[in-house]
């Protein structure tokens, strides 16, 4: 089976030529999820005002959710206006009308990043920045966010890692990609005063570049999250703790660069790979073949989709949506055909890389027929019973086919329907015979009536068989009147 593999390639081969002062860094590639560089990033670290762009993101669900729309008349509380007008919170954007509309905040908390407008925001969505606050740990915990808020603009002692900081971005433009609207702006003009973003990769200054946020307070340092797209490819890089404005900046075009040397890098790679199937024998119904895919021809290591075929049908149980390629990494598939397949089996492993783009390795057998006849029974065959009882079933199988050992599926199942859990595609039959056991608890508010416990064999196969148990349910509460 295609086991997932952790999201991490590191280091890469020339993160040394890298001279950042950032303390922690990560850069990742937005299409894929791959982590294409990372110094600390599992360190929580203060965002500063890099926490605003998770308050953006729920202002965004509300956009979504239609409770909210860009032309929506925002309230400034003397709370909000205070705050706005406040120099210990960066930055400093005066609100000096009673309200402004909700595309009007965004732009001031992206842009000049507003917190008065952070506050505002807050307000109008939750009744309070505490209630919102709530809000934002709830959904950083909902998205997977190693992180801990307790304000709505990162003026205090705020917590994230730089892998959630992508990780929030990255989901941040592919939920609403409308975003970047606001935070590809290199300036505003407001009231009369025009502000520039701290993100001055914007405005042409590095090719691609359309966001995303900065941050500066207290212990943080200088952060950047900053993402660009080239060849229509986005990377996105974070750091956290540089030493000054201009060297966050610099840090950050080199993060970007080596995001998309690296990317190259792996596509290069993709392009080059070669699957190989090798069956492990000739194929046969109802006996097990085990075909294994070796890759080879890759420069880089990378992650993409895998996927096994039978005849054009994708196998359950065997894909992965994130698979670790590299050279000599090899794949097993094992099936057991039914005789659903027809006469041949072409059985294919298919790798699709992030542009859509498909490598493949493929081979045809022809399948040979095994005549199989299933018989059996389950013990006891019939019960009669009060619901919140527990009933022990044995089935005793028997199989009359030339093969010493068999693989059949297996499914016990309640009224026609799979319990989970209870199911095997190899199930092991051998010198004709197999026994399988289950316990059937049934819950005390369980209807009356009648019920049917069955062991289905080789299901949608000529040779399949049902093995059942009728189970007649008393009514609990006349027994007990």
């Amino acid at each position: 089976m295609l086991l997932c593999s952790v999201l991490c390639l590191q280091p890469i081969s020339f993160a040394a030529a890298l001279s950042i002062t950032a303390t922690s860094a990560y850069v990742m590639d937005a299409d894929t999820g791959e982590t294409l560089y990372e110094q600390n990033a599992d360190l929580r670290r203060t965002p500063a005002s890099m926490t605003k762009v998770l308050t953006s993101y729920i202002v965004h669900q509300e956009l979504e959710k239609g409770t909210l729309t860009l032309d929506t008349q925002v309230p400034i509380s003397a709370n909000a206006a205070a705050i706005s007008k406040n120099a210990n919170y960066p930055l400093s954007v005066p609100l000096t009308q009673s309200s402004y509309s909700v595309d009007t905040l965004l732009t001031l908390l992206h842009v000049p990043s507003a917190s008065g407008a952070c506050v505002a925001l807050a307000e109008a969505v939750s009744g309070s920045e505490a209630a919102f606050v709530s809000r934002m740990n709830a959904t950083a915990q909902q998205l997977g966010l190693d992180a801990v808020y307790y304000n709505v603009h990162g003026c205090g002692p705020n917590k994230i890692t730089a892998r959630s900081q992508a990780k929030l971005t990255r989901h941040f433009i592919d939920t609403y990609p409308a975003v970047l609207r606001y935070t590809a702006q290199s300036s505003v003009t407001f009231e009369g005063k025009t502000y520039t973003n701290g993100n001055t990769l914007l405005g042409g200054n590095y090719a691609g570049a359309d966001g995303f946020k900065t941050g500066t307070f207290g212990d943080s340092g200088y952060c950047l999250s900053s993402t660009a797209v080239r060849g229509g490819r986005r990377v996105i890089a974070i750091a956290m703790n540089a030493n000054s404005r201009a060297t966050r900046i610099s840090d950050s075009a080199q993060l970007l660069d080596l995001g998309f040397a690296e990317i190259a890098r792996r596509d290069a790679s993709r392009a080059a790979t070669q699957v190989t199937l090798s069956p492990s024998g000739s194929a046969r119904t109802f006996a097990p073949i085990t075909v294994t895919a070796d890759l080879s021809g890759l420069t880089a290591v990378y992650y993409c989709k895998a996927r096994w075929y039978i005849n054009g049908n994708p196998v359950p149980g065997y894909g992965n949506d994130n698979f670790y390629a590299k050279n000599g990494r090899v794949s097993t598939l094992q099936y057991v055909p039914n005789g659903t397949e027809g006469d041949t089996l072409t059985i294919s492993l298919t790798l699709t890389m992030p542009d859509g783009a498909e490598r493949t390795g493929t081979v045809t057998l022809p399948l040979e027929h095994t005549a199989l006849t299933l018989g059996g029974y389950l013990n006891p065959s019939a019960v009669t019973c009060y619901p919140g009882v527990s009933i022990p079933v044995k089935a005793v199988i028997a199989a009359d086919a030339p093969l010493s050992s068999l693989r059949v599926s297996a499914s016990w199942q309640l009224d026609g329907q799979p319990i989970p859990g209870f199911s095997n595609p190899l199930f092991r039959i051998d010198s004709g015979a197999a026994t399988s056991a289950y316990t059937l608890t049934l819950p005390a508010d369980a209807a009356p009536g009648s019920h049917t416990l069955s062991l289905v064999l080789a299901e949608g196969s000529a040779a399949e068989h049902i093995l059942s148990c009728e189970i007649t349910l008393l009514d609990a509460a006349e027994a007990a009147a």
